[in-house]
């Protein structure tokens, strides 16, 4: 897939871009995330802390375009660099670091297949730290942030029906019969919206199944490549997996619900469907 590197190409290109390590820590386990191994060079792309949103109480929430690019600059991320972004699990949070940085304008950016686990499979050299920024980067990030919908446009599109939402959480969950993680949260999920759990895009080794797969999996819910998106799950970052996949398949208007099953679950004044 044209947004996906594999871990070979990452060894051979590792000089000429960026790494960024955007693993979190998974809801219900305690923190702070600390990766067992880093690839080396990386730079740790804080998606849970530096670059969530400092006004609000939702878990992982994208911050401003202003905060974003501070970060970045900081960082050391320049406009013409290529990065690429991977996580520690194999694939759960690496597609929300792609997704915040082409949702602020960077178009050279790329998510490692299988992260972690697949770049230790190969045999390729870790370390234990982070490189050190040597300069301010110029990182210029869009004034006016695009691909997130807030919940009030969910509200809206229940009436409109104007988009499918696709929920990427595991089935137990989006049948309202599993555990949520997070505390004071309902079980169920958006009244309409359609299930589609990310680990569904992944083969054993946690790398992304063949393009003809993913293209059945999103068709069987989705026939038309027109119809516009909404993706949500637990927080907003796995739902970037399949925003990934949909961006790679050819859907034309891809959008990720932020607040996600975080917002919708602990509110009681919105509706919830369990089945």
């Amino acid at each position: 897939m044209q947004q996906v590197v594999d871990s070979q190409w990452l060894h051979e290109h590792l000089a000429t871009v960026k790494v960024l390590d955007a693993g979190i820590v998974k809801p219900g386990l305690p923190g702070p995330y600390k990766a067992e191994a880093v690839i080396p060079g990386a730079l740790r792309f804080d998606i849970s802390h530096a670059l969530s949103a400092a006004d609000s109480d939702l878990p992982n929430s994208c911050c401003s375009a202003a905060q974003f690019q501070a970060e970045m600059r900081q960082l050391g991320i320049n406009n013409e660099d290529v990065l690429v972004a991977y996580d520690d699990k194999g694939m759960f949070s690496a597609a929300r670091a792609w997704y915040m940085l082409k949702a602020m304008g960077h178009k050279r950016v790329y998510v490692l297949d299988g992260g972690l686990p697949a770049w230790q499979r190969c045999g390729f050299d870790v370390t234990q730290s982070y490189a050190q920024t040597t300069a301010v980067g110029n990182f210029t990030a869009n004034s006016n942030v695009v691909g997130f919908v807030d919940k009030q446009a969910v509200i809206e599109n229940l009436a409109s029906e104007k988009a499918t939402v696709l929920d990427a959480r595991g089935a137990s969950r989006f049948a309202g019969i599993g555990d949520e993680p997070r505390e004071d949260m309902r079980s169920g999920h958006i009244p309409k919206s359609l299930n589609l759990p990310y680990t569904e895009l992944l083969d054993e080794q946690g790398l992304f199944k063949p393009k003809a797969e993913l293209s059945k999996l999103f068709a069987a819910r989705v026939a038309e490549l027109s119809q516009p998106l909404i993706f949500s799950c637990g927080s907003g970052v796995t739902a970037c997996i399949l925003a990934l996949v949909a961006h790679e398949l050819g859907y034309q208007q891809v959008s990720v619900y932020d607040g996600s099953w975080s917002e919708w679950g602990s509110d009681p004044n919105v509706a919830v469907e369990q089945s």
